[in-house]
Order: C-alpha cells, then sequence, then structure tokens
C-alpha cells in the first residue's frame, strides 16, 4: 500500500491578490489598492452587506445612533463597490441600466457625508473627554 505522510504534501498557499495589470510587474500603491477594492472587498462587503442594515436598524431602536451610522457608511461602500465592480467589469459597448451609475454615484456621495459627520462628532466627543469641556476643546 502506498502511504503518504503528512510532510511530504506542500501545503497550500493562500490566495494571492491579482492585480488588473500585468503579472509579476512592480505595482505602484494606487494600482494595488484599485485591485482590492474592486476585486476583493466587493465579494467581503456583500456579506456584511446582508447584515448590516438590519443591525443598522436595531441599534437605532437601542439608542446606539453612531454605531448604526457607521454601519450604514460600511452598507453603502458595500453598495458602491458592487455598482462600481459590475460597471468595470461590462463589456464595451454593452448596455447598461443607468441606475448602476446612479446607485453608485449616491452610495458614494451620501456614505462620504454620512462618514464626515460621524468622524467629525467622534473629534468632538474625543476633545470633550480629553479637555473635559464639550464646547471650547481647549
Amino acid at each position: 500500500m502506498d502511504q503518504v505522510r503528512v510532510n511530504d504534501v506542500a501545503p497550500s498557499a493562500p490566495p494571492a491578490i491579482e492585480p488588473a495589470g500585468a503579472p509579476g510587474a512592480d505595482l505602484t500603491l494606487d494600482e494595488l489598492l484599485h485591485s482590492v477594492a474592486y476585486t476583493r472587498l466587493p465579494a467581503q462587503f456583500y456579506q456584511l452587506l446582508q447584515l448590516a442594515i438590519p443591525l443598522a436598524a436595531q441599534l437605532w431602536s437601542y439608542g446606539w445612533h453612531q454605531s448604526a451610522g457607521w454601519l450604514a457608511v460600511v452598507s453603502l461602500y458595500g453598495i458602491w463597490a458592487l455598482c462600481a465592480k459590475r460597471l468595470d467589469d461590462a463589456e464595451p459597448g454593452a448596455r447598461l441600466s443607468p441606475w448602476l451609475r446612479i446607485g453608485r454615484s449616491v452610495s458614494k456621495g451620501t456614505g462620504l457625508a454620512l462618514g464626515g459627520v460621524l468622524g467629525v462628532l467622534g473629534i468632538v466627543r474625543l476633545l470633550s473627554f480629553v479637555f473635559h469641556c464639550p464646547g471650547c476643546a481647549g
């Protein structure tokens, strides 16, 4: 009988992120981030997208408004990433729904605005905690 020892079997490597450029080429940071944002993150955020909105509604009902807002930002980013991936993967000349472009633009703008507001609120909360003065921060 042929026996296979555990040490003889090569371990499988984790899947690597393959950029859209030529294989083995030196990548700039912009190319690497673009590759990650358009290939890997949409698939991962799609799973989170299914739970982010119901969880945000639940947290809102508990009175945790900022946490619910951050979950909404995650969900909006997931929508943007899915729309952008669909638009990038389309063949040239293919007729696409205008709702993809509208969804991408609206989710990007809304997510940016909501994330900015929540970021400012977080900074104000941090400064009020550090300086013990909610209005002057100094």
